[in-house]
Order: structure tokens, then C-alpha cells, then sequence
């Protein structure tokens, strides 16, 4: 005969009493029960009701209560406290009705209805610590909340409470609207902490592709497309948004390293074709939001969501995370980890495993080898990839200082780490984009070919390739052997799609490759599917989508997707190209010629025919085949794709020079 399997799950647990409730009792038995029936009718039993929460047994003057999320159930203790203050007054002191509450975040056993377990013990614990109409959490619990609850914090250390073997670290939330945010108290600082055999990371040392969205071939301004909050269908079982991870060090700007640990996990879960993963630039729109992962799924069509908190101070790390089903806001797991940042590699395997396991997916045997293997174990050189990642992604890239300081982060890691494939791909990217953004005539000196290359020798990987991409579409722009250019640009963006196929980047930037390469359908499948992958993306993908429409006939959804590009782009012309030929086979020959004409004012950098010969006298604008010419050299087109720009842009007013 065998023993039943214990029934175990993690859960936010409440625990409440009532003060004083003997010497109230005692002083007017029926009153005070009159009273306490009221206030859980009116206020405690409709809070947690409205937070989904669980009544597991009362006591008389208390009670037990599990919440799937631990943001619940502080949200629920938080309303029920701030409803009694307004409840008590003008109440006695002496006649006056407050509760204690108590929170954690543990394991539980389930029996039938009840609950036990040192997850329910803490919980009862931090109770007995808590003021008079006060709320207590522990310091598991308390990774969880900061930013999803308006309220504060103050740190009241590590506390060793009764038949508990370790001391619980609490804090006692601070109801005053004015604290909300605030963390008062002794904060970590640099010490060590108690190790556990397994320690720290989440996802280290892989590409971070999605820190460095936007950046297409052949635009540099885009902001991300800006679309409104609905339902989406939830896309399969397998699905997940990774959420920006809390950054709670002292230090501020070690927010880099917060996301460096989120966006790893993006891009090792971007390998697995079986999953479906949002992109980093929608995920991370959630930053700093109160969280209702059912939302979160409903918004993004996602059936898990990961969160999670990093603290690091000096060389010591604690990384926290939990996978929640949106379907039901319950925990499917959470984990915490103790260590050296010369730890960060040792537990990435377990923790990436984790989450594959819960998902499901269907894995190749060369999908996990791609996923668990991993650049460097040199946490300096690490670090230093994050910065120059970081500095990717803010505005300043664009300039000549933010440059060079993310040139200078990839050098510090490869001067770390000299095998370190990534580091070359970033510092390649970062040359490739001085070039195309900042000073053209450095060109020759860029070496993003060769660092691109030498990345690929190392490890091969998709950031890479998209820098060799770049460089024959750069090589294009140029007009520089324009087939062969085309051919080798496509072959590359293929090739990053095979090593991440869940990267809707990468599927944006092949769908613009493909709709130069006589392969428009395929190119139109691709923006799509990026698109649902992405679906705070930047405007350039409106380009990828719109463009594909055009060469496959759809010319009213390419209207509408390249006159959001046009838009968003208002002072580039190339946008207006395209749209004049859509609007004009659409049959909106006038509103095709004002695209012309705007594409005209704006072509000072990318005029395709300046010479005034070429111009039609009565409207100004250029013929069509000294104008296409100048287009086939820049973006080569085949047959049908080039009769399709070509009627389009007759019918929008571009003549034909005569004779």
C-alpha cells in the first residue's frame, strides 16, 4: 500500500485577528459581536471576495485566508484597514474595532478544506507583529509587491519568531497615501548572505536582441507603434510574456542588470519554436504598473506570465521570480536564489528548465542545446555586455557620446572575455549603427563585418547575422552590387530566424528582405506573425506589412499600414514612395500625388534624382524611369514587384520623361 502524494501548491496567505476582542467582549459581549458581524459584512468578507480570495476558517476573533496571488492579498488587507480608519471614527478608543494582519508567500499542504504548513505559521506570525490596524508582510512576499501596491514600506529586519527556525525578514506596510513607494528602515547593503547550495541567475549571458528593436536597415527614428488595450485570443499553451524585473538594489541605475536577467529569458525562450513569446519592447510596456496578470493575458494572449526582482549589491545577488497562469492567477511556481554574481551561470539551466517544463512545448534536441549553452562564465564580462545593451536602448545610442560609451561597454567585455561571441555582435551592431546614424564617412573603418564574423566563429548566434544583414543592405544604400547584396542579406536574416524563430524581429527584418527578393507573400505571412508577437511594435514593422500588401495586390490594408509608417515618419520621405503607389492603385490618384509631392519636399537626403532636367515642368515632380532607376539601385526589385511600383507610381502623377 502506498501513501497518498501530499498536495502542495504556493500561495499568498492572510492572517487576521481582532484586537482587544476579550476585554471588548468582556465589557459588552453583545454589542462587540453586533459590531465585528457588521464590519466583515459590509467591509472584511466583500474586500476579499473582490480579490479572489479564500476563506479558510474563522475563529472568532480571526481568520485564515488563501489568495492565489500575494498582490491580492495585500490589496485585500489594504482596503479592509483604510475602510476601518473611516469606520472607527468618531468611535471611543476604548469601543473601536481594528485588525491585525499578517501576510506571506509560501509553500502550503492542502487537507480537504484547510491549510497547514510554516507558510501558514509565518503568516500567523507576522500577525502577532503587526500594529493595531496594521499589515504586516514577510520579506518573501514583500519581493513581490514593491510597485504593484500604493503603498509603502518600512523594513523592520530579520525577526526570529516562535517555532520558526530561521528569522523571517518583515516589513510593515505604510497605509499613508504619502508613502506610497517609499522603503524606510535598514536596506541591504553589502554583506553575504546565506548561500544555498544552488545559487543565482535566471537566464545569463545570451543574446539580448530585443534590447536593440527598431534599428531596420533602412530607418533609425521610429518610435514603437502605439496600439490600444483589447482582447486577444490566447495564441496556444505554450505562450508567455516575460515581465520587466523589478531593479531593487539601492542603486538605482543597476535597472540595466534587472532587465539584462529579463530579456535573457526572452531571447533563450525566442529559440524554441513551440513557444510563443512576446517581445521585449511590448512586455516591458508594463513596467511599473500595478500588475493583474489577467489583464496581462487577455491584453497580450498569453496563458503564463513571468515576474520577478533582482537585488544586487557590490558581488552579491538575489533574484526572485514566479510563473503565474493567467487563466486562474495562480502560481505555478516562484523561486528564490543567494549568491555571488560569480554565481550568476551555475542555475540559469535549472531555472530556464523550469519554465520550458511548465509550458510544454515540443523540444528538439538541438532547441535545448541552443538554449542551455552559453558564451561566457566570466560575470565581468557579463556585466559589461548588460551596459553596452543598456546604452542600446535609450535615445542617446544616437549620438556620438552614447555611442561610444556602448562601444566601450562591449570593448570592457571582450577585454574580459576575448571568446565572448556576443560582445563582438554587440560592438558590431554599435559600429554599423554609428555609420548608418551618426558619420557615414567611417564606413570603411567600421569593422562590423569583421566583429560580426568573428562573433559567428565563436558562437554562432542571430545578433550577428543581423548585423552582416545590415551591412549589404548599408552596402545597397550605397549602390554597391545590389543582387548579390540583396541575395546575401536574405540569406542571413534566415539564417537568425532558424537560431531564433520566436524573435519577431528578426521575422520583421527577413519579411522586409523577402519583399525585395520577389518573395512578397511569404514577406506579408511574416509581418503579420511579428506583429502578434510584438504588439507594442515599432513603427517600422507598418513598412514590413505594408510594403508586402502593395506586391501582393492588397493595396487597401497597404494604405492603411504604410500611412501609419508615413506617419510616424513625417520628415522621411522613403515612407511616401511606397504609399503614393498604394493610394494611387487603391484609385486615390490625388491623394497619391500629395504623397509625391510630400515625398518630393522631404527628399533632401534621399533625393533619387536631383538633376532639374528630370523634372516633368508642369509638376515638378520626376519622371518615372529616372526615378525608378534610382529606386532599383537603391532596393532592387524583381519583374512583378517592379511593374507593381511601377503602374502605381505613373497613376500618382510621376511622368514619363518624353521622347
Amino acid at each position: 500500500m502506498t501513501e497518498d502524494k501530499i498536495n502542495r501548491r504556493l500561495s499568498g496567505i492572510f492572517a487576521a485577528d481582532m484586537v482587544g476582542y476579550s476585554r471588548l467582549m468582556e465589557a459588552d459581549e453583545a454589542g462587540t459581536l453586533a459590531a465585528l458581524k457588521l464590519h466583515r459584512f459590509e467591509i472584511v468578507d466583500p474586500s476579499i471576495a473582490e480579490f479572489s480570495g479564500r476563506i479558510v476558517k474563522t475563529t472568532g476573533d480571526g481568520m485564515l485566508v488563501e489568495f492565489a496571488s500575494v498582490v491580492d492579498a495585500v490589496s485585500s488587507a489594504v482596503a479592509i484597514q483604510r475602510a476601518m480608519v473611516e469606520r472607527n471614527k468618531g468611535v471611543p478608543e476604548a469601543r473601536r474595532i481594528r485588525f491585525r494582519i499578517g501576510i506571506n508567500l509560501g509553500d502550503i499542504i492542502i487537507d480537504g478544506d484547510d491549510i497547514y504548513g510554516d507558510g501558514v505559521n509565518i503568516a500567523a506570525r507576522l500577525e502577532q507583529l503587526s500594529e493595531p490596524g496594521g499589515v504586516c508582510v514577510s520579506g518573501t512576499a514583500y519581493e513581490h509587491l514593491k510597485a504593484n501596491v500604493d503603498v509603502g514600506y518600512a523594513d523592520l529586519g530579520a525577526q526570529h519568531v516562535k517555532n520558526i527556525e530561521k528569522p523571517v525578514r518583515v516589513y510593515r506596510v505604510l497605509l499613508e497615501p504619502n508613502a506610497a513607494g517609499n522603503v524606510v528602515g535598514p536596506q541591504m547593503k553589502a554583506r553575504s548572505w546565506h548561500r544555498n547550495a544552488v545559487v543565482v541567475s535566471i537566464g545569463a549571458c545570451l543574446i539580448v536582441i530585443a534590447m536593440t528593436i527598431g534599428w531596420l536597415f533602412w530607418q533609425s527614428k521610429s518610435d514603437p507603434a502605439v496600439t490600444e488595450a483589447e482582447t486577444v485570443p490566447l495564441a496556444n499553451n505554450s505562450s508567455i510574456a516575460v515581465l520587466p524585473f523589478q531593479n531593487m538594489s539601492d542603486d538605482t541605475s543597476q535597472i540595466y542588470f534587472a532587465d539584462g536577467i529579463a530579456e535573457d529569458i526572452i531571447t533563450d525562450l525566442s529559440k524554441i519554436s513551440g513557444v510563443f513569446i512576446i517581445a521585449r519592447n511590448t512586455s516591458f510596456q508594463y513596467r511599473d504598473q500595478a500588475m493583474d496578470v489577467a489583464k496581462v493575458g487577455r491584453e497580450l494572449g498569453v496563458r503564463y506570465v513571468l515576474e520577478g526582482s533582482v537585488r544586487r549589491a557590490g558581488n552579491e545577488v538575489r533574484i526572485n521570480a514566479q510563473l503565474i497562469d493567467t487563466t486562474t492567477g495562480g502560481h505555478v511556481w516562484a523561486d528564490r536564489y543567494d549568491g555571488t554574481l560569480a554565481d550568476v551561470f551555475s542555475v540559469q539551466d535549472q531555472v530556464a528548465s523550469r519554465i520550458i517544463d511548465a509550458l510544454k512545448p515540443q523540444l528538439s534536441s538541438s532547441e535545448r542545446q541552443a538554449v542551455v549553452r552559453r558564451d561566457t562564465d566570466n560575470p565581468q564580462a557579463y556585466d559589461a555586455y548588460l551596459r553596452g545593451l543598456k546604452l542600446l536602448s535609450e535615445r542617446r545610442r544616437i549620438n556620438v557620446d552614447g555611442n561610444r560609451a556602448a562601444q566601450a561597454a562591449f570593448e570592457e567585455a571582450i577585454r574580459a572575455d576575448p571568446d565572448y561571441a556576443l560582445a563582438y555582435a554587440g560592438l558590431g551592431w554599435t559600429k554599423w549603427l554609428y555609420v548608418e546614424t551618426i558619420n557615414a564617412d567611417e564606413r570603411q573603418q567600421s569593422r562590423a563585418f569583421e566583429l560580426a564574423r568573428k562573433s559567428i566563429e565563436l558562437n554562432d548566434n542571430a545578433l550577428a547575422h543581423r548585423v552582416l544583414a545590415r551591412e549589404h543592405f548599408s552596402l545597397m544604400s550605397y549602390w554597391v552590387s545590389t543582387t548579390k547584396n540583396m541575395d546575401l542579406a536574405v540569406a542571413e536574416l534566415e539564417a537568425a530566424a532558424r537560431l531564433q524563430p520566436n524573435d519577431p524581429d528578426v521575422l520583421a527584418d527577413l519579411s522586409i528582405a523577402l519583399n525585395f527578393a520577389g518573395r512578397p507573400r511569404e514577406a506579408a505571412e511574416l509581418a503579420q506573425e511579428a506583429m502578434k508577437r510584438n504588439p507594442h511594435h515599432p513603427n517600422w514593422y507598418f513598412g514590413a506589412s505594408g510594403i508586402a500588401d502593395l506586391f501582393t495586390g492588397e493595396t487597401q490594408e497597404a494604405v492603411r499600414d504604410l500611412k501609419k509608417w508615413s506617419d510616424a515618419n513625417s520628415n522621411w520621405n522613403v515612407p511616401y514612395v511606397f504609399l503614393a503607389a498604394a493610394l494611387a492603385l487603391s484609385g486615390e490618384e490625388k491623394r497619391a500625388n500629395l504623397a509625391l509631392r510630400k515625398y518630393d519636399q522631404l527628399g533632401e537626403g534621399f533625393r533619387l534624382a536631383q538633376s532639374s532636367k528630370h523634372k516633368d515642368t508642369k509638376t515638378g515632380l520626376f519622371n518615372i524611369r529616372t526615378t525608378f532607376h534610382a529606386i532599383k539601385r537603391r532596393w532592387p526589385l524583381e519583374s512583378d514587384e517592379e511593374n507593381i511600383l511601377l503602374e502605381g507610381l505613373s497613376l500618382a502623377g510621376m511622368k514619363e520623361r518624353p521622347g
